[in-house]
């Protein structure tokens, strides 16, 4: 499992673990970078979305991804399936940019 560099530099750079972001699931919370590839193993990601990377969570059953496009997506933890992703942002720097209020 690859964690792209955005993510890592991200974490590196001292991101908020906790953000509020500028677009409905409305909250955002990262998994640790050392916790990205168990926690994706655990919610079981590359058997039900093949190509997508859970880095984060919306506190509210749903997981932010980045999709095979590379693309940030929402996927629903329960049922969780590529073909009822959530657009969030076409690409991490767009992401980032919607994130606001860093606890």
């Amino acid at each position: 499992m690859v964690i792209p560099s955005e993510l890592q530099e991200y974490h590196s750079s001292g991101g908020s673990l906790i953000c509020e972001i500028d677009a409905q699931p409305w909250t955002c919370e990262f998994w640790p970078l050392a916790q990205v590839e168990t926690c994706n193993q655990e919610y079981e990601v590359p058997r039900n979305a093949p190509g997508y990377l859970g880095f984060a969570t919306s506190r509210g059953g749903e997981m932010y991804a980045f999709s095979p496009r590379g693309a940030i997506v929402c996927l629903a933890f329960i049922g969780m399936s590529p073909r009822e992703e959530l657009p969030v942002a076409p690409s991490w720097n767009a992401f980032k940019g919607m994130l606001r209020n860093a606890v």
